[in-house]
């Protein structure tokens, strides 16, 4: 082969190469057929957010000349389910079509928000003693109970995870103290009616402590069946870091003869500015009494009176005839909160009640039946519900303090008398030293409701 031919044949060639893919480039510029831009195959989306249709831009033609197509979608996008979805566009062009997919996947991409509310205790066995913590996930609503803990030196780590795995996190500075005392729980009533001569047998109270797990209980018995007299069982219990709480039981020793004539001083609605007074009285004369309380009134008196060996039973929370007797579900839940208000601040959970209005009310028929169905329902529930036999008047016509001593002492029973009065009224609260002192003089022991004693129910009018 010549040189000039090898020169022409390596030209030839050279122009080739550079030409054929111009050829090929030229052929898919100018090719007849659908165009497509600006189309993304796949988009992520964060749970709830607003969903933006991304629908690809397509033609048909060639880069000189494309023509607009019709447009078909099918499928949907929920962005408040998690989930993968597709979608589906058909583009026609006369006989022409095509199909483009588009996967949308809507996911959970926010981490769970920690709310620290207060100051966080750790014990110094490293148990955390208070974590008053809020976790909200903007997907799975309130995963408070999924928290996690680590201690860390004086550290506490705090982590929680979502159902899609987002973490959060917080490193706190904590205290390490245990100052909380152990909280001491009586099996059975804070007061116990004996007679003279039987057996007492204690039926004992648990321990509950916020770092210790096994508190020992002391029980110091001072009953003396043989005596007549009101004694008391002390129960107390000291945590590991010191910390110290006794609670006590009385118990009443009665002769042989109780129940011959017995007063069951009652007192409803407190407790109230007048109550600290009544148990001054009560105190001097030795005299025990059963409180039927409520949401009002302070604390401190409750505990005055479970303290000092007075009965603590159940009223009501609001005292609202119109709500509480509105439904069964209405009158429990109200009944239950005053019960939570005793447990909180006795520790004592009392199954004595009474029915704002007594169980023979009338104030409760607007709905028709429901005290014949709250009396039974109550007993079903583990509930002892008490009446009254004699009534002071305190909450109709008396008004002054001997008006209450007069309608007390001239209705007594000779047998048991279950004597209703308000420690809201400061008037009978000034009847009841007199009172007491009539009952002394007449034969008459006093003692405090329990499971046991006489219900004095009246009949039911509704």
């Amino acid at each position: 082969m010549s040189s000039k031919f090898k020169k022409n044949y390596i030209i030839v060639l050279i122009i080739l190469i550079a030409v054929i893919p111009l050829i090929f480039l030229c052929y898919s510029l100018l090719k007849v057929d659908f165009q497509i831009k600006n189309f993304k195959s796949e988009i992520t989306l964060n749970y709830n957010d607003k969903y933006k249709e991304s629908r690809p831009k397509v033609c048909f033609g060639n880069i000189i000349r494309c023509e607009n197509t019709t447009v078909e979608k099918k499928g949907i996008v929920d962005t408040s389910k998690l989930g993968t979805y597709k979608i589906i566009y058909t583009y026609r062009f006369y006989s022409k079509s095509k199909k483009i997919k588009q996967i949308v996947k809507v996911v959970d991409l926010e981490k769970p928000k920690i709310k620290i509310n207060g100051d966080i205790v750790v014990c110094p066995n490293g148990k955390v003693s208070k974590l008053d913590i809020n976790v909200n996930d903007n997907y799975d609503g309130d995963i408070t109970d999924k928290i996690k803990t680590r201690l860390l030196d004086n550290k506490l780590i705090i982590s929680v995870s979502d159902s899609s795995k987002n973490i959060s996190k917080k490193e706190l500075d904590v205290t390490i103290k245990d100052a909380e005392a152990p909280t001491i729980t009586l099996n059975g009533p804070s007061t116990r009616n004996i007679k003279v001569g039987s057996t007492y047998e204690d039926s004992g109270a648990t321990v509950v402590d916020n770092c210790d797990e096994n508190v020992k209980l002391d029980i110091k018995n001072e009953v003396n069946t043989a005596a007549v007299g009101a004694y008391t069982v002390t129960y107390t219990a000291i945590d590991s870091s010191g910390n110290k709480t006794s609670i006590k039981r009385t118990v009443n020793v009665k002769s042989e003869n109780v129940g011959s004539r017995v007063i069951y001083l009652t007192f409803d609605d407190g407790p109230s500015a007048y109550t600290s007074k009544l148990l001054d009285v009560l105190k001097k004369y030795n005299v025990k009494a059963t409180f039927f309380v409520t949401c009002y009134g302070p604390d401190e008196m409750i505990l005055r009176e479970y303290s000092e060996g007075h009965q603590i039973a159940l009223h009501t929370c609001s005292h609202n005839y119109s709500s509480i007797y509105a439904s069964a579900d209405a009158y429990f839940n109200d009944l239950q909160q005053v019960s939570d208000r005793v447990k909180r601040i006795t520790g004592y959970e009392s199954h004595l009640i009474r029915f704002p209005g007594g169980s023979s009310n009338t104030v409760s028929r607007f709905n028709r039946g429901i005290m014949s169905y709250l009396v039974k329902e109550v007993q079903n529930r583990g509930y002892y519900y008490f009446d009254w036999n004699v009534s002071s008047g305190d909450a109709g016509g008396a008004s002054t303090p001997d008006q209450v001593y007069n309608n007390v002492v001239s209705t007594l029973k000779e047998g048991t008398s279950v004597v209703l009065q308000h420690d809201v009224k400061d008037f009978s609260v000034d009847a009841v030293e007199k009172i007491i002192n009539y009952a002394n003089q007449n034969g008459y022991t006093f003692m405090t409701l329990d499971e046991t004693s006489y219900g004095a129910h009246h009949g039911v009018n509704n």
